[in-house]
This record gives C-alpha cells, structure tokens and sequence, in this order.
C-alpha cells in the first residue's frame, strides 16, 4: 500500500535555491528613533531650556499671587522635558537621576529666592497679629499662620507669617517682622534663618547644571552607540 504523502512534510528545494536569511533580530530599546539633528535639538531644548524655564517661573511664584499658577506650569515643563530625554535616551539610568533633579528643581528655587529677597530688600516693620490659624502636617506637627497688619493700621501685602511667636495666643499683639517694600514677597519673622533658606539657591543651581550635563551625556551616548552600529 502507497504511503500518502504528508502534507506537513517541506517540500525539497530545488536544485541551486537557498534558504532566504533569517532578518537579523533587533534589540528592543536600543535603536534611536529621533535623527542626529532631532536629538541635538532635543537635548540642547531640555537640557538648557527647560531649567531655566523652570526656575524662571518658581522666580515668579515667589509672589504668593503667582504662587499656583506659576508652579503648575513648571510642573508640566518638567514632565515634557522627562518625556524629551526618554526620548534622546530611553534606556540606561538615566532617567531615575533626572527625576530627582527636577523634583530639587521644582521643590527649592521659590522658598530660598524669597529668603534671598526678603535678607537683601527686607526692612522692619511693626505689625500687629490679627488672626491666627493652626494646622498639621502629615507627620502630626502642629503650625501656625498668624494674619497681620501695619501697626499704624495700612494694610501689608501678603499680610501672614509662618513662625516662631505666632500662635492662638498671640493675637492683638504687636511684633516685628521683615517686610518687602515693594510688597512682592511676603513677609517673614525674625526669628526665619533665612541664610539656610537661602543657601538653596546655590542648591538649585548645581541641580540646573547636573540636569544640563546629565542631558548632553544621554544624547552622546545615544549618538555615539549610533555611530558604531
């Protein structure tokens, strides 16, 4: 009895035919899809734009008034210059010590720019306490707002202080605090070590140039490991 052919079984090549090669494998993550030109682009945007964008616009939160909106779109700049790395590097460790650079850039500029304002431009003011607000923090540490006025009565812009000698019992009281002339800042209490504050701004400044440097080092390796494929 004839053996039925199987259908499963490959049918020989004829003669002088070879097999077709096998496409070679791509290593996923590896390849850059941005241009060289796209990826100097990017990285000169994120890696020198996007800071000073940042702290420009933390320079201008200092003013409580500008205070959310201002810290709102810094947030978003530095999401989009997260998403432009993953762009320029999207593998390696290069993006966990970017994080952490943006989080110090978001988190410092405004509190130590005040501080520096209000050490250089501050003068004394006698205020009286007006009001005062408690509140606690997410470890249980209870603080205090105290709302505040001119002691000749005229008003003070940003008229609160956070600190040592306002509490519940303070009001009515008459104090000394450090107030901005031109009222951009808000004022501060004496008692406000307002050279640690202000140190943050070299702080700031060393995260810029970090998060600058760790930018063009992505994109040099991604151009470089580009260059010998």
């Amino acid at each position: 009895m004839a053996r039925r052919p199987n259908k499963k079984q490959k049918r020989p090549l004829a003669a002088g035919a070879g097999r077709s090669p096998k496409p070679a494998r791509r290593r996923p993550g590896k390849d850059i899809r941005l241009a060289p030109r796209t990826v100097r682009r990017t990285a000169l945007l994120v890696g020198l734009l996007a800071p000073l964008l940042i702290v420009g616009l933390l320079a201008l939160a200092t003013n409580p008034d500008y205070q959310a909106p201002c810290t709102v779109l810094a947030v978003l700049v530095l999401m989009a210059a997260v998403v432009g790395l993953m762009m320029i590097r999207s593998t390696g460790w290069v993006i966990w010590p970017a994080v952490l650079l943006g989080v110090l850039l978001l988190v410092i500029p405004t509190a130590a720019l005040r501080a520096q304002l209000i050490a250089h431009r501050g003068v004394d003011t006698r205020v009286v306490i007006t009001s005062a607000h408690s509140g606690k923090d997410r470890m249980g540490k209870v603080s205090w707002t105290c709302g505040i006025r001119r002691e000749d009565g005229r008003p003070l812009p940003h008229g609160s202080v956070v600190g040592t000698g306002c509490s519940g019992g303070s009001v009515g009281r008459t104090t000394t605090v450090l107030a901005d002339p031109d009222g951009w800042a808000p004022p501060a209490t004496l008692d406000d070590d307002l050279s640690f504050r202000g140190a943050g701004v070299y702080v700031a400044g060393a995260a810029a140039v970090l998060w600058a440097a760790l930018t063009f080092g992505a994109a040099r390796r991604s151009l470089g490991g580009r260059g010998r494929r």
